[in-house]
């Protein structure tokens, strides 16, 4: 075999055995890396929102010296609480905000409907579409019902339905706040909730929790 033919075939052997190689390299899964692991701040963590109800506001500007969030918390310390509610919202109003949130909650508890009701603005709407972006980001949303008053409000039972159908239509945990045990000397005035009747509507919301998350209770 001539000398040039011999460097020649040689040289072809080497850097096709340098490709093979490389192509097996290329081919070998990378060492996989090994999830973080969830803390206990994002697993039992829930977001808030909601009208002055959620909030513990009464009085115009008063506010229950343990609002619902605080009551969560001391009933569940493993959990991170924000309280995202405002006093006299609707769902509409935060709905239009709501995408542009930040959210750090595993669960997301909405409660609107008491104002939405008053004012005879739709309800069901602005829930869906809260919903569906906090089902996009991957939390699991709680819907309450309404909470009662010693005085009729035009609406209320009719838009404590529509939440209700609604949890029902898209499979969204439902805390019935209108089953709540409820008498009329335990109002902090006539719409809003004193400390005792907010603590059992609270803990009606804990009853969700806890089922779905055993390990937070």
């Amino acid at each position: 075999m001539p000398e040039i033919y011999r460097i020649s075939h040689r040289r072809w052997l080497a850097a096709t055995l340098a490709g093979l190689v490389s192509c097996v390299a290329c081919a070998m899964p990378e060492a996989s890396v090994p999830p973080t692991e969830r803390t206990s701040a994002m697993t039992c963590s829930v977001d808030l929102y909601g009208d002055s109800i959620m909030h513990g506001g009464y009085g115009g500007n008063l506010r229950l010296d343990e609002p619902p969030a605080a009551t969560l918390k001391r009933l569940r310390p493993k959990y991170t609480v924000r309280d995202l509610s405002l006093n006299g919202e609707t769902a509409g109003q935060r709905a239009r905000t709501f995408e542009s949130e930040r959210r750090t909650g595993r669960f997301v508890v909405i409660e609107h409907g008491i104002n939405d009701s008053i004012q005879r603005l739709p309800v069901e709407a602005p829930l869906r579409q809260m919903i569906d972006i906090a089902r996009r980001e991957g939390r699991e949303v709680i819907l309450t019902g309404l909470s009662r008053q010693p005085l009729p409000i035009a609406g209320r039972s009719s838009a404590d339905q529509t939440i209700r159908h609604l949890a029902s239509a898209l499979r969204v945990p439902f805390a019935d706040w209108d089953a709540v045990k409820y008498s009329p000397n335990e109002m902090a005035d006539v719409l809003h909730p004193s400390k005792q009747y907010s603590d059992r509507l609270v803990r009606s919301i804990v009853k969700v929790l806890d089922r779905l998350a055993p390990e937070c209770a």
